[in-house]
């Protein structure tokens, strides 16, 4: 499978002025951002790409809108982020590390050395130049900001050499851009292993605990998993924190996830607790709520599985998958909660999930969302699952004796993409209608199920032919 596939089996206006580069290798923000606001407001000329020859891919628009020579991109929402080297050539990424789950690019350009690198910052509907942007750098990576927003990470190191007391040190400097081109903020780093995410820097404190850092300033904040022998890290290819049997979104919005009991060496159970990201004072846990229907509880009322997952927070409402039974391993209960309240909101979903013992972002329990979050599937036992994330009702499932298909992303119209298992050798590429079932094609090229950038809902991917983006189905 290629980088657009989910593992679980699962996202500018005229030409702006180049500016120069500061002395710690980031760009300089004073010239850049007053011309390219001056220059993005007069318009620009859409991009002459490649004509799409290819399949009809369903959820997308019969004409493509815009497209560039072969390509990867970051998608930064109303903008996509083009990389060219010092040749003029666009990156087209390759195969990095600790890459997103959802097949969106993570890591557009890494190197052993900063080189001079130029950002484009291209329109999503329109493929024309928002911005312009002169960086040397060693990496340049997708990221959010605060409250989710996506951002662009640009990372440059420099190194002090030993003056034969002193030892050599190496500082990296993160700035992180908006999809607008503006920066939003800088720091320094020493040189190690750190993440960048929600407008932090994530780096390990020690077994138990991480330490959130705010790149625009701030009091930085530990988040500490409790336990004997607690051990609590931070997946960047999920985002989510992991605590043995539990896991969660690190950061959400204003909001931070830590483990209770993250540790297989205690009786009681793991717990989800989440906090305020700047006080750390509780705001909702597992703990508090009752466990849906479905989850099995001893003589004590207490859940005979430790595992849970927080999928998502949203609306004030947060969707929790939870361990079905000790011995039912692979067996998950999802069900949504008022955040206020810490009431049950509809009812509570349970599926048997297909085991991957290869998956080792361990999604058993996850959900491939809707971009309107009204709908989610998963791969199971016998195949994909579809349902409803208000109520928990189910829309429709695979039964026996069809090819079981692992979903994979649903397009804002409503088709879900998936793979299944062909009648010969190897895999083949389905698109369905995510409420009815039916099949709009069965030989998608895999290279050819579309990502989707919101809010615009414009599709794109990316072939060896070029780099397509396409309006959303009506």
């Amino acid at each position: 499978m290629n980088k657009y596939t989910v593992m679980a089996a699962g996202l500018v206006l005229s030409l702006g002025l180049v500016a120069g580069c500061d002395s710690s290798g980031g760009a300089d923000t004073n010239g850049q951002d007053k011309a390219g606001s001056s220059e993005g407001a007069k318009g620009g000329a859409k991009p002459t790409g490649p004509v799409y020859d290819g399949p009809a891919v369903p959820g997308l628009a019969e004409k493509q809108a815009w497209s560039l020579p072969s390509s990867e991109a970051i998608d930064l929402g109303e903008t996509f982020l083009f990389i060219k080297d010092a040749n003029g050539d666009y990156s087209t990424g390759g195969l990095y590390e600790n890459e997103p789950i959802d097949g969106t690019t993570g890591t557009l350009h890494a190197g052993d050395e900063p080189e001079p690198l130029t950002l484009e910052f291209r329109d999503v509907k329109t493929g024309a130049v928002r911005k312009s942007l002169k960086v040397t750098a060693d990496r340049v990576a997708a990221t959010t900001w605060h409250d989710g927003v996506p951002a662009l990470e640009v990372r440059t190191s420099s190194t002090a050499e030993s003056d034969g007391l002193s030892a050599e040190k190496t500082t990296v400097t993160v700035t992180v851009y908006g999809g607008d081109g503006a920066q939003l903020g800088k720091a320094e780093h020493a040189e190690g292993t750190f993440h960048v995410h929600e407008g932090h820097i994530v780096e390990q404190a020690d077994d138990a605990s991480l330490q959130l850092t705010p790149i625009d300033g701030g009091k930085p904040r530990k988040v500490t998993c409790t336990g004997q022998l607690a051990s609590c890290s931070f997946d960047p290819r999920n985002k989510d924190i992991d605590g043995g049997s539990a896991h969660a979104p690190l950061i959400t919005g204003t909001y931070a996830f830590h483990v209770e009991n993250a540790t297989t060496y205690e009786d009681e159970q793991e717990q989800l607790v989440m906090s305020d990201l700047t006080t750390g004072k509780k705001v909702w846990s597992t703990a508090d709520v009752t466990p849906p229907k479905g989850v099995e509880l001893n003589e004590d009322k207490e859940r005979t599985s430790g595992a849970v997952r927080v999928l998502d927070v949203r609306d004030g409402r947060i969707l929790t998958a939870w361990g079905a039974g000790a011995f039912s391993p692979d067996t998950w209960v999802t069900a949504t909660y008022d955040l206020s309240s810490g009431e049950q909101i509809g009812g509570s979903t349970t599926y048997a999930y297909a085991d991957n013992p290869s998956d080792t972002v361990n999604t058993e329990g996850s959900s491939v969302l809707s971009p309107d979050h009204r709908l989610a599937a998963a791969a199971t036992e016998t195949g994909t699952a579809v349902w409803q994330l208000a109520d928990g009702k189910a829309v429709w499932a695979q039964q026996d004796g069809e090819n079981l298909m692992t979903p994979l992303r649903f397009s804002p119209s409503g088709v879900l993409y998936g793979t299944a298992e062909g009648d010969g050798d190897g895999e083949t590429v389905l698109a369905v209608d995510g409420r009815t079932k039916k099949v709009l094609t069965k030989s998608l090229p895999e290279e050819n199920v579309p990502l989707f950038s919101q809010p615009s809902g414009y599709g794109y991917f990316s072939t060896e032919d070029g780099f397509f983006v396409f309006p959303s189905q009506a």
